[in-house]
């Protein structure tokens, strides 16, 4: 499957949507598509940091465990997951502009096993509705830093 980027303009500071990005113990209550998420480490949110989260894809639950690499407030959230012979990337980019912030979402998966490769080969056909759920997520995220904004 190839690199999948999708983006969104926040009407908010990149500051409250670098807030809501990293939100990952609440991100249920937000984020439509994730049923749980839950905190594997203790203590604040920072690199190395791992949580859970069950989603709906495809009609179906399915669990990812992911990994903090890299958070540079507010512009940069980077997750890891290694999941059925395959690595997942995801990037968080987000950018300054005149109406608030725009985020882009890189979402690289890197099959790394012979069969991670074949079923890679045969998701393929499925990008288009991967993206559409990575930018039904951003758009989700979105309504919620609005709101923290107003709140702010």
């Amino acid at each position: 499957m190839p690199t999948i980027t999708v983006s969104e303009q926040f009407n908010c500071s990149p500051e409250i949507a670098f807030a809501v990005l990293k939100d990952f113990e609440n991100t249920p209550e937000f984020i439509d598509g994730i049923i749980n998420s839950t905190m594997l480490t203790e203590g604040p949110i920072d690199v190395g940091s791992r949580f859970r989260e069950t989603r709906i894809m495809m009609g179906r639950e399915a669990d990812e465990e992911m990994e903090i690499t890299e958070l540079q407030a507010p512009s940069i959230i980077k997750l890891y997951a290694f999941s059925r012979g395959t690595e997942y990337h995801t990037t968080y980019e987000i950018t300054r502009n005149e109406n608030g912030a725009k985020v882009t979402l890189i979402f690289q998966p890197k099959p790394k096993t012979l069969m991670a490769k074949v079923m890679s080969a045969l998701f393929s056909r499925m990008v288009g509705q991967v993206a559409d759920l990575l930018q039904k997520d951003l758009r989700d995220a979105k309504l919620e830093a609005e709101k923290r904004q107003e709140q702010a």
